[in-house]
């Protein structure tokens, strides 16, 4: 394995690593990891010994006019146009679960990591109904993991959008006190 393609593993494992916290945290679930690679990029086992795949997706983008907004703005961008690209992930990504190298083609969760922007607003979570169009995407979970959170409270904000009992800004008790605490 490349130097490059080590520290983009060593990247991954440290985002799925704060993920699972959350994760455990929201669902009550833990998540171990067995194992990396590609396709999806770690496999891990529930505590009842079922195997899940995990996948890490970011938004692609312009990373200078990333770097401009990271100078200029507050990294807010309108929901419509962050769900926007969310559902461009989600597209691409089902296509490649579906392909025959996938190694758990029925049993992979999507996480798609807010690294660069976070939502004006949250507002759009209060409508559930929106859940049963990720039906046929072919995860079994699908997430968003806002890591804008992480600096000031030390811990990854979760939006689930699949199953329908994720959906939604979930209750996270590191959320409920002073940042920077």
């Amino acid at each position: 394995m490349s130097h490059s393609n080590l520290g983009k593993k060593m990247v991954e494992e440290d985002h799925l690593l704060r993920f699972l916290d959350a994760y455990a945290a929201v669902t009550g679930d833990s998540l171990t990891v067995i194992g990396d690679g590609e396709s999806p990029d770690f496999i891990c086992t529930r505590r009842s010994g079922e195997s899940v795949g995990v996948e890490l997706a970011r938004s692609p983008h312009d990373y200078q006019g990333a770097l401009w907004d990271r100078i200029l703005t507050d990294q807010t961008m309108p929901a419509n146009n962050l769900m926007w690209s969310v559902n461009s992930i989600i597209e691409i990504k089902a296509r490649k679960q579906r392909s025959s190298h996938w190694r758990t083609p029925d049993r992979t969760i999507l996480i798609i990591e807010l690294l660069d922007y976070r939502f004006d607003s949250l507002a759009w979570t209060r409508e559930s109904s929106f859940s049963r169009g990720y039906a046929d995407a072919g995860f079994l979970e699908i997430w968003l993991a806002d890591y804008s959170t992480l600096e000031a409270f030390g811990e990854v904000r979760l939006i689930g959008l699949f199953p329908p009992k994720f959906w939604g800004v979930h209750r996270q008790a590191a959320f409920e006190g002073k940042p920077y605490g």
